[in-house]
Order: structure tokens, then C-alpha cells, then sequence
């Protein structure tokens, strides 16, 4: 049923020739579907489930049937003669193998591995989506908001134009307006390279390579209250794939070191082998049944060289105390990136707080200005001069608003809560 589910999820989206009409769930199980690194990350996690399962398979009665026929015929037939047909069946059945055992359980913890990788994996596609799709549409917005400055900068250069034609402004006012409109064609001309670059990066990360034109849905940019550090910081240790891989790999490596200590432990099986041999093919199944020979047994064995145990021994401690620091650095390194996420997300949500307030206060001046410009208490220049104030203040909102829900899907994605 999940999966008609996620089919369905994944079909919904519109395109409409050269248009991709999606959310940004949809946007994330394209990606799913399409991105070759998570694809080998999940391909490593079906592998091993496959090797744990043969392993268990091998463990269990294990029949075996053959049917041979030869020609070869020794010259002293009392000796040896192997022409003719042979028919074969046995059961092998391991009882007692450590060796196989620790294999067995070996398997088992690197299909967690592998399991706990893949999550890592996805999560880390769907962080790289969603900073994408966050980039496009943050990108889109200022190409928006640059237009509208290179809009105000042409008035007020047409203002100052016709000022100085009757002799209202100076040729320094001329020239200011003429900077000020530039800069704003330059600032609009950068913002459309960076939307189309972000709209790439976004089309790259579906696993899409021709142009498409991108018809986004808004996200939700609301203000969240931060965790404290600390307990982010323990929520990672303790839910992070990465973590939960190395620890899985830890109790391999445990595994090894006190299999290798008791690698000399015997090992015992039973076979039930049944057998018939004839020159001539046998024309009735009672033939094969009365002329079969039937043997059954337990083995054991016991094997241990005094030169290479010590060796070996010795071997899978190293291995061991490698993956109890393997363990240690990787725990490290996510503190380190929780603390570096958190403090992003306060910086992030300090400057948005800042930029709001500026925001609102340049949107105040310039509902004020506007009226004492339409009342004549001030002059054109003076009003766009506000006007590009609240645009400039709008942009900078703008900016901060996504950066800091960039932030906080780092922080989702660092303590793997994504």
C-alpha cells in the first residue's frame, strides 16, 4: 500500500511541455527515484540484506541432488571403473560452527550498516532538495524585488531628468540618479544568473538534465522556536543514521575479536548421503531404491595453528579498537555540526527578528513620506529616496527569511530529524 501511495505522490506532479509544475514533497521523491548516489547507497543495503539471507539459507538442512553419467573406465576394473550412471542425494546439517555463526550474526550487523547508511543517504538528498528548491524560490523573489528597484531608479532618473531641464536639480543629481540606475540594472542582471543557476542546481538534484521551465509551490517561512543545544545534541547522538551505522559496525567488529579468541572451538555437522551407482541406465525406480546405498554420521573437526591464532587474534583486536575510534571521531564530528547548525539557526533567527523590524519601520516611513509628498511637504527626490529604502529593507527581509529556514532544515538534517 506504501508504495501505490509513493507512486501516486510522485505522478501528481504537472508538466506541461517545458514546464514542471511541483511541491516540494514531490520534489523530494523525484529525487528519490532518480538521484544515482542514494540509488548505490539503497542498492548497498538490498546487497546485504541478500548475503544475510544466503548465509541463513546455508545454515538450514541443506539438500543437495546430482545425477552424473561417465565413460571413464580404469584398466583394472577391479580397481577402479567410474563408466556408467550415478545417482546422489544428501542433507547437510551444521549443528555446532562458530565460524559460522559469527559470519551469520557478521551479516546481520552489516545489513544494519547498510540499512542505517541508506537512511543517512536519503536524508542527506532531501536536505540538498529542499536547500535547493528554498534557493529557487528565494531567488525568484529577489529577481522580483530587482525589477521593481530598477522600476523605482527609471522614475527617478525621468524625475531628475526633467528637474534639470528646468533647472531644479544639478547635474550632480543627474549623475547620482544615472549611478543609482545602473547599480540597479547590474543588481537585477545578477539576481537573474543567480535564479537560473539555483533553477539548475534544482533540476540536477530531481536527476532532470533538460531545461525545464520550474512552476514552484511556496513553502511556509514561519518563525520556530530553537531547541536547546544540549538536547539537540543527545537527539543526534542518538538518532542519527550515520551514528546508528557505526555503532552497528562496532558489534561487528566485537563480533570478530571474540569469534577469533574462540575460532579454535570445534565444529560439528550431520550428513545423511544416499547413493546408486549402475553401468546401465535403470529402467524402473525400484532398481535405483533396492540397489541405493544409504550412510549417515555426525563430523566434527577441530583446527588451530599455534603459529597463526596469535595473529589473528591479534588482527581483529586492531580492528576492533579501529572501530571503537571510528565510532568516537563520528560522534565528535556531529557535535561539532549540531553546535555549528545551532548557532547558525540563532544568528539566522536573531538577523530575521532585525530585518522584520527594519522592514516594518521602512514600510512606516514610507506610508508617511507618501503622504507628505502627495501633500508637497516634500520633494520627488526625496520620496523615492525613501521608496528605495523600503525596497532595499524588503530585500533584506526577504534574505533573512530564507536563510533562515535554510538554517533550520540544516539543524533538521544534522540531529537526523528530516
Amino acid at each position: 500500500m506504501i508504495w501505490i501511495t509513493m507512486f501516486l505522490l510522485v505522478k501528481s506532479y504537472v508538466m506541461t511541455g517545458d514546464t514542471l509544475k511541483i511541491n516540494l514533497e514531490q520534489a523530494k521523491q523525484m529525487a528519490r527515484k532518480a538521484n544515482p548516489g542514494y540509488k548505490i547507497d539503497a542498492l548497498s543495503h538490498t546487497y546485504s540484506k541478500l548475503g544475510l539471507y544466503k548465509k541463513l539459507s546455508s545454515n538450514i538442512l541443506n539438500p543437495e541432488v546430482s545425477v552424473n553419467y561417465s565413460e571413464v573406465e580404469s584398466p583394472d576394473a577391479m580397481l577402479y571403473s567410474a563408466k556408467g550412471y550415478s545417482f546422489n542425494f544428501s542433507l547437510n546439517q551444521r549443528v555446532l560452527d562458530l565460524g559460522q555463526v559469527t559470519s551469520l550474526l557478521g551479516s546481520k550487523f552489516e545489513k544494519n550498516a547498510n540499512g542505517a547508511l541508506r537512511e543517512e543517504s536519503e536524508n542527506r538528498l532531501f536536505y540538498e532538495v529542499e536547500s535547493c528548491y528554498l534557493s529557487v524560490l528565494k531567488s525568484q523573489k529577489l529577481v522580483e524585488l530587482k525589477e521593481k528597484a530598477v522600476e523605482r531608479a527609471n522614475e527617478n532618473m525621468r524625475l531628475v531628468s526633467k528637474k534639470l531641464e528646468v533647472g531644479e536639480a544639478s547635474k550632480l543629481d543627474s549623475l547620482n540618479a544615472e549611478v543609482s540606475l545602473n547599480r540597479a540594472k547590474l543588481d537585477g542582471s545578477g539576481a537573474d544568473k543567480n535564479y537560473e543557476l539555483a533553477k539548475r542546481v534544482l533540476l540536477n538534484a530531481l536527476g532532470i538534465f533538460e531545461e525545464r521551465e520550474l512552476l514552484l509551490e511556496s513553502v511556509n517561512v514561519g518563525v520556530l522556536n530553537l531547541t536547546p543545544l544540549d538536547s539537540l545534541v543527545a537527539s543526534a547522538l542518538e538518532e542519527r543514521p550515520s551514528v546508528k551505522a557505526e555503532r552497528e559496525a562496532l558489534k561487528g567488529g566485537k563480533l570478530g575479536f571474540y569469534g577469533s579468541i574462540l575460532s579454535f572451538l570445534p565444529a560439528i555437522s550431520f550428513k545423511w548421503w544416499w547413493g546408486y551407482r549402475t553401468e546401465d541406465f535403470p529402467e524402473r525406480f525400484s532398481e535405483i531404491r533396492d540397489g541405493a546405498n544409504k550412510s549417515s554420521g555426525w563430523k566434527g573437526s577441530i583446527g588451530l595453528n599455534l603459529f597463526t591464532y596469535p595473529f589473528e587474534v591479534w588482527q581483529f583486536k586492531t580492528a576492533l579498537d579501529k572501530g571503537k575510534l571510528a565510532l568516537l571521531s563520528k560522534e565528535l564530528n556531529i557535535v561539532r555540526e549540531v553546535k555549528d547548525a545551532w548557532l547558525l539557526g540563532e544568528e539566522a533567527h536573531r538577523n530575521l527578528k532585525l530585518a522584520e523590524s527594519m522592514w516594518l519601520a521602512a514600510e512606516e516611513a514610507y506610508k508617511l513620506s507618501k503622504t507628505q509628498y502627495e501633500l508637497g511637504l516634500i520633494s520627488a527626490l526625496d520620496f523615492f529616496r525613501v521608496a528605495e529604502d523600503r525596497l532595499d529593507a524588503e530585500i533584506s527581509y526577504v534574505n533573512t527569511k530564507y536563510d533562515y529556514k535554510l538554517a533550520y532544515t540544516r539543524l533538521q538534517y544534522v540531529t537526523g530529524g528530516l
